[in-house]
């Protein structure tokens, strides 16, 4: 317990430096087979290829996602996993800090870590030694008051043992359920795979003029208008426009902006994010007028097919009802919606937390995340 506590603190050295000689005997000592160390530019396309290749990843965890965050006030710590061996980046994961009033905080990995989930021997060191990292940031200010790490990858499975010490989070940061459509297909099969009517619809709005394009981040403001009244119209709190502002400006090799427009007149927008081989449509609204020349559906099929040319592998339409049959879930008729493109369902482990003061955890909860 003596060595880890002392390794604690030495972490958080190289963390904000390179690793030295003596840190890295110690390790070998330990024997240890990754080591952890701040990732920066220099390992940003290295890091990129690592989280779009490995299943638990996606753009939560690239460097202009953590750009965003940080603009919103949030503090990112970005840990690289390296072998020890040849000092190989192999894993690691982006932190977000959410910080509340009196010090509170929590640690959050949105769609990680990134580790080796298909090999349960190198997921158990890996998980070690980063968790050893991770620890080292709630130790570098002692009058922070971590109440624990919550975890979000993105898996369908993920081995008992791992979450042996994690409860499940009373709530998902990011949809737990969602739809996706596999796009090795030609156009023609995907086609194929959607609803008759689905198919119907896209065809309509070609047949009668519906013009979809992709506007500059600078054009936000025209996907607000349309964003703001699908919010009124169904009753949720939306974002405002310097939310998505700045998703733009700091996103601007991920995001691109979809309008659909009749004659000029706006009818359907959203944000689509590619990182990796996945085309996330992140965000979408539709307008209240001339709903019956189907604008949305002509938007959602150029940006599929747009995602295919781009060489993505994976369209993914970014939370559903976990059931179809709920028709009184708030997300009923935007599942209906989704559904009639032809993907299948993804249905993933959702979030979970490594609690680490429980009364504090507790208080937490009860003021931030529990009803009752």
């Amino acid at each position: 317990m003596g060595n880890e506590f002392d390794l604690n603190w030495r972490c958080a050295c190289f963390l904000l430096q390179n690793l030295t000689k003596e840190l890295k005997l110690l390790i070998l000592i330990q024997k240890m087979t990754y080591y952890c160390s701040h990732i920066s530019e220099d390992h940003k396309e290295v890091w990129h290829d690592l989280v779009s290749k490995n299943p638990a990843g996606g753009f939560q965890q690239g460097f202009e996602w953590a750009k965003f965050k940080q603009s919103q006030g949030h503090e990112t710590f970005k840990i690289g996993l390296f072998r020890v061996e040849d000092d190989q980046l192999v894993g690691g994961c982006v932190i977000l800090k959410y910080s509340f009033s009196n010090k509170v905080n929590f640690l959050y990995i949105p769609q990680g870590p990134i580790l080796d989930y298909s090999n349960q021997d190198s997921l158990f060191r890996q998980w070690r030694a980063l968790k050893i990292a991770i620890f080292s940031i709630v130790s570098m200010d002692k009058e922070s008051l971590t109440t624990h790490i919550r975890v979000e990858p993105r898996l369908e499975s993920i081995p008992d043992w791992f979450l042996a010490g994690f409860d499940k989070a009373p709530i998902n940061l990011l949809p737990r359920y969602t739809e996706e459509i596999d796009l090795s297909s030609d156009l023609d099969s995907l086609l194929a795979n959607m609803k008759q009517k689905c198919r119907y619809n896209i065809r309509l709005a070609e047949r009668k003029g519906v013009n979809v394009e992709v506007i500059s981040g600078d054009k936000v403001e025209e996907f607000f208008k349309i964003y703001e009244t699908t919010y009124i119209r169904n009753k949720f709190e939306g974002k405002n426009l310097q939310f998505f502002e700045t998703l733009i400006k700091s996103m601007p090799n991920t995001s691109k902006i979809y309008l659909a427009s009749f004659n000029g007149t706006p009818l359907s927008a959203s944000i689509l994010l590619k990182f990796g081989d996945v085309a996330t449509y992140l965000y979408g609204a539709s307008s209240n007028n001339m709903r019956e020349l189907m604008a949305p559906y002509a938007m959602h099929w150029n940006m599929i097919k747009d995602a295919k040319e781009l060489g993505c592998k994976k369209y993914d339409f970014w939370g559903i009802a976990k059931n179809l049959d709920d028709k009184d879930h708030e997300w009923y008729g935007l599942t209906k919606f989704k559904k009639q493109f032809g993907g299948y369902q993804k249905d993933l482990v959702g979030s979970y937390d490594y609690i680490i003061q429980p009364d504090l955890y507790k208080e937490f909860l009860k003021k931030h995340e529990l009803n009752d």
